[in-house]
């Protein structure tokens, strides 16, 4: 069973500008002590954030978790080119 330091940082966010797109990355700490990936972005044209991506793999920390949701934003958004018309 994995137990957590209840005084280390439950979640790390960072936000991310890429290709046009606004992206609020994340790493979430889940009940079992463990982090996913999560990736939101403001949709055009009003700006309403929507969620993105949420990793059904874990890890060990939060730092591991906001990397990989910042490697996920950037692909997607390279592959819009900008424009969100590109394959998802």
């Amino acid at each position: 069973m994995k137990t957590f330091d209840r005084k280390a940082k439950m979640d790390e966010m960072e936000t991310l500008d890429c290709q046009g797109w606004h992206f609020l990355c994340s790493g979430e700490q889940l009940p079992t002590g463990e982090f996913h990936a999560a990736v939101r972005y403001k949709a055009p044209p009003d700006g309403q954030v929507r969620t993105l991506f949420l990793d059904p793999n874990r890890y060990d920390s939060a730092k591991q978790a906001l990397e990989r949701a910042k490697e996920v934003a950037v692909r997607w958004a390279h592959a819009r080119g900008g424009d969100g018309r590109g394959d998802a």
